[in-house]
Order: structure tokens, then C-alpha cells, then sequence
């Protein structure tokens, strides 16, 4: 399955065999750096997403830690691939659990280049600045409110109008 969307946006299925291999390669990544992730990948999938040039694969998968049977978190590791520079290594995991047994699997991020492997550098976080239109009118927000859809007895009225006038065309 693929779904794209121009200019050279794309998301695309990767075959099992492919997605395993991909796997195989971040995991071995991670050992060269004596970070071995423990445990078994279930339910591996792979999707291709492509932004230009740059392409990332995502691997997704349940993470089965050391107790067989109790998979508790989804992960995902995502390699990030940009003509001329490094192949980055990122890993995502996520739990449905508000208080977990076990914390989630953590890894850094890990920089792949030509001279070997490494754990990325973070670039510093850029700071937010102020939106200077709120800051000097008080009344911005409110001002702004209708025309979001947020807040007033307008909005309320306007918005039990559309169903019910949507419902009229189905009946």
C-alpha cells in the first residue's frame, strides 16, 4: 500500500522480510554502543515515509521485556535518512498503563555516519518567543474567539444549527 501526496511526500508499507532486516540493523546499532535492548519485537511492522529527499522508516512493534507474555508498551525506532549527512536512530515508546510495573524501554538517540556509530548530539531546544499580537492587545483573545469557534452563545447556537440541518438532508 502506498499513499502520496505531491510534490514527493509518501508513505508506503515495507514488506516483512524488509522490516525484520531494519530491525536486525538498528538492534545491532544499539549493541555496537553497548546499549543491547533486551527482550523480543512482536507484531513488527515497517512504513517508508518520505519527505523529498529525506526518507525515514518507522518499526513499529509491541516490546515483550522480560516477562514472556506481558507486552505492557508499543515502540517504535525510527531511521532517519537525509543525502549528506548521518542516518539518525530514534526510539519511541508509549504504554496504555497509567502506573507502570516496569519503566519504558529509553534509548538515546544514535547518529549513523561513516566513521561509525554514535550517540547524537541534541541540538539545544530553540526557545518559543512571545506572539507579540496577545501580548500588546488584552483583548486579542477575546476578540479572536468567534472567529476560532472558540467560546460565546454565538458559537454554541451556530454549531447546534449544522447538525441538525445535516440530519434534514439524510431524512
Amino acid at each position: 500500500f502506498s499513499l502520496c501526496i505531491p510534490p514527493n511526500n509518501c508513505i508506503e508499507d515495507m514488506e516483512e522480510a524488509d522490516a525484520k532486516e531494519r530491525l536486525d540493523y538498528v538492534l545491532g546499532k544499539y549493541e555496537e554502543l553497548e546499549m543491547k535492548i533486551p527482550g523480543e519485537a512482536v507484531g513488527l511492522h515497517g512504513k517508508v515515509v518520505t519527505h523529498g529527499e529525506v526518507e525515514e522508516q518507522h518499526l513499529v512493534f509491541q516490546y515483550m521485556d522480560n516477562t514472556p507474555h506481558d507486552i505492557i508498551q508499543t515502540c517504535a525506532f525510527v531511521v532517519t535518512s537525509s543525502p549528506g549527512e548521518c542516518e539518525s536512530i530514534g526510539t519511541y515508546c508509549s504504554a496504555f498503563l497509567r502506573r507502570l510495573p516496569r519503566p519504558l524501554l529509553e534509548r538515546q538517540r544514535l547518529d549513523v555516519c561513516e566513521d561509525g556509530v554514535r550517540v547524537a548530539t541534541e541540538p539545544p531546544e530553540p526557545e518559543e518567543e512571545p506572539d507579540t499580537d496577545t501580548d500588546a492587545d488584552p483583548n486579542a483573545d477575546a476578540e479572536a474567539a468567534p472567529e476560532r469557534g472558540g467560546g460565546g452563545v454565538e458559537a454554541e447556537a451556530t454549531t447546534a444549527e449544522q447538525p441538525s440541518s445535516r440530519l434534514r438532508n439524510f431524512h
